[in-house]
């Protein structure tokens, strides 16, 4: 960062408070005391986020964490998470490849759950179904803590960074802005979901490359501009977020340091070298789109919506934004389709949309020339928010809570500041408790609408068993509670009666989820196996026919067919054996239907059919099975029996 000669501070516009001496210099116990202010957030995000220690996989987990190979590998896995996509190992045997266009290079997260791996161990040969899951179980609820404890790491270097950047001298509203961002309810899915350890990283690293910048722009020492540079890559290395450093870091430095805009994008090009590495390893890792993936709907949300809709549509989701962030109720792991229908410009909330948002953009653009601290908050919120509203990329769903962790931090500060310079106007004696009194009371809302979001993260099952409530027309979520009423099915196997009630409902929510969205074959594969385990299987054969047709290699299924075909296959011996021609004749139909590429099925079919006089419909299914098998002897002597019979008739 090259030396700048005009580096005369802004005048801050939040110098005082009422009632508090406008400093952030330590003094012993104060609790304008750095060190005082960290314990107590540390404290608050500990008991906020405690009752999720005995917590264990949910959602995502098991694709970044339980089924990820790399992670599992423990250090040795770390290779392989820097040089491919976030989800590769998962994705490649589950749905066939990365989803997304551009691909999730966030490696760090990744590092980390190796690391604990490594600590917690990697060798499990021998080990049961039962067992692992209790390992697995146990494995997370450290997982759990670690999260917390880097929640409130991050929480500190936010504080750290709104005391020296943003609020030099106004210990208290420095304070007040961390605090808001650290008991927000809406940041329960990032702290009570590991796999979200991304998020906490990326505010963690972006917080102390910033003050890092302003270390070196104000000091000029190299050591200062290396730890800069290695922040601003491991910010990277977290989560995308870090991209928009290149333009709030110059930003930061024409609003506090004073300094011009040329000036201040000099003093910023040395991030372009971590920038540039980073770039290279994500091409690098980089490994293109599955077939298909963009015209799923579970990956490209706005696929069935026209131009005008699908702009429409973003619009009024960051309009949501924002009333989650003043009111941040009623909370959801997911929002894909169809729980917010596409809309249109007719809609008059897309107009209260763009009139905010072009609102927030003025004033953004207005409080920056002034060298105002709420330039670079409004800047800080609308950078972070625009990257993730589908306007630049399609982003894989049209909202998220998680979505959002980065842009509060610009929400806290405007909020603290507009408390402060409220409460400052006022004059009045009592105004001195007032701050204390208010960030109280919001302190115990945000604890109970925490606490009890926290409890439904506790696993998948009591995740979309809740959230199927909030947002039933989720194709995602009634697909996820169905997934948990088969696991509690499973539970229950020796008790028979309940385990097909838990199918039952089950069958109900992929039912809801394909009528939702027809062409989700994941539901519609699942429904097949729950009918299939509740002893229906000719009711299972129509949806995995249907999920053949539409994905043909999609994992498992060929399993699940050939397990359907061999049933019916037996069932038809049976009843060929107990001399029950048309039961055999619908059996071995089944049989073909399932695995029309196995000649035998085919065979026994066209003896039945010959059996029962139908001729027409024997030779048909014999030419099928003798194109499957020309030298199969037993079609071949059947073919001869039939050619030297007297035609008895048939179809």
């Amino acid at each position: 960062m090259a030396k700048q000669t005009k580096t005369k501070t802004a005048k801050q516009p939040e110098a005082a408070i009422v009632g508090a001496t406008a400093t952030n210099k330590d003094s012993g116990f104060s609790f304008r005391s750095f060190k005082v202010q960290a314990v107590l957030l540390a404290i608050i995000c500990i008991v906020f986020y405690a009752n999720t220690f005995q917590h264990e996989a949910a959602f995502d987990d098991r694709m970044a964490i339980t089924d990820n190979e790399y992670v599992q590998a423990g250090t040795a896995g770390i290779a392989d998470i820097l040089t491919r996509d976030a989800y590769q190992s998962y994705l490649e045997h589950r749905q066939g490849g990365n989803q997304l266009a551009g691909g999730r290079y966030r490696p760090l997260s990744l590092i980390t759950f190796a690391i604990e791996q490594q600590i917690m161990g990697t060798d499990h040969a021998g080990e049961t179904s039962a067992d692992r899951d209790k390992r697995v179980a146990s494995e997370m609820h450290a997982r759990h803590v670690v999260n917390v404890l880097l929640y409130a790491l991050a929480c500190i270097a936010l504080l750290w960074l709104l005391r020296t950047v943003v609020f030099p001298e106004n210990a208290v509203a420095a304070f007040a802005a961390t605090l808001i961002f650290a008991i927000h309810p809406l940041h329960t899915e990032v702290v009570a979901n590991v796999k979200s350890r991304d998020e906490i990283l990326s505010v963690l690293f972006v917080s102390l490359t910033l003050v890092k910048g302003f270390r070196y722009f104000d000091t000029r020492k190299t050591g200062e501009l290396a730890w800069t540079l290695l922040f601003y890559f491991l910010a990277l290395l977290s989560k995308e977020y870090g991209v928009t450093l290149l333009a709030l870091l110059p930003l930061s430095f024409c609003v506090f340091r004073n300094v011009t805009p040329s000036a201040s994008l000099k003093a910023s090009l040395p991030l372009l070298i971590p920038f540039g590495l980073y770039l290279a390893l994500r091409f690098a890792s980089y490994s293109g789109v599955a077939e298909g993936a963009e015209a799923n709907i579970m990956n490209n949300p706005y696929l069935l919506a026209t131009g005008a809709q699908k702009l429409a549509s973003e619009l009024l989701v960051l309009l949501r934004y924002l009333g989650l962030l003043f009111f941040p109720h009623v909370l959801a792991a997911d929002y894909s389709y169809n729980q917010l229908p596409y809309t249109s410009f007719a809609n008059p909330l897309v107009w209260l949309s763009v009139a905010l948002y072009a609102g927030l953009v003025v004033a953004m653009v207005r409080q920056a020339l002034k060298r105002h601290i709420l330039g670079f908050a409004l800047a800080l919120f609308l950078a972070n928010l625009f990257l993730v509203s589908n306007l630049l990329f399609n982003i894989g769903a049209p909202m998220g809570e998680r979505l959002v962790f980065h842009s509060s931090i610009g929400f806290a500060i405007v909020i603290a500041w507009l408390l402060v310079k409220g409460l400052e106007r006022l004059k009045a004696p009592a105004t001195n408790f007032a701050l204390p009194g208010i960030l109280i009371v919001l302190v115990l809302c945000s604890a109970f609408k925490t606490m009890d979001r926290n409890k439904a993260w506790k696993n998948d099952e009591t995740l979309f068993l809740t959230d199927v409530k909030t947002v039933p027309n989720s194709v995602l979520v009634n697909n996820n509670a169905a997934a948990a009423c088969m696991a509690e099915a499973k539970k229950n196997k020796e008790n028979v009666p309940v385990r097909n009630e838990w199918f039952t409902k089950a069958i109900g929510y992929f039912s809801k989820a394909l009528a939702i969205y027809p062409g989700h074959t994941i539901a519609r594969m699942n429904r097949g196996l729950c009918y299939y385990n509740m002893g229906e299987p000719d009711k299972a054969l129509p949806d995995w026919d249907s999920v053949r047709r539409q994905e043909p290699n999609k994992p498992e299924l060929s399993k699940y067919l050939a397990t359907a075909s061999a049933y019916f296959y037996n069932k038809g011996l049976n009843y060929g054996k107990t001399n029950q021609p048309d039961s055999a004749i619908y059996a071995f139909e089944k049989s073909a239907e399932a695995s029309p590429e196995r000649a035998e099925p085919w065979y026994y079919l066209a003896s039945a059919y010959y059996a029962v006089g139908r001729a027409g419909d024997a030779q048909r299914s014999l030419v099928k099975a003798l194109s499957i098998a020309p030298k199969y002897p037993e079609a071949l002597r059947l073919q001869e029996a039939m050619k030297s019979a007297t035609p008895v008739g048939g179809r």
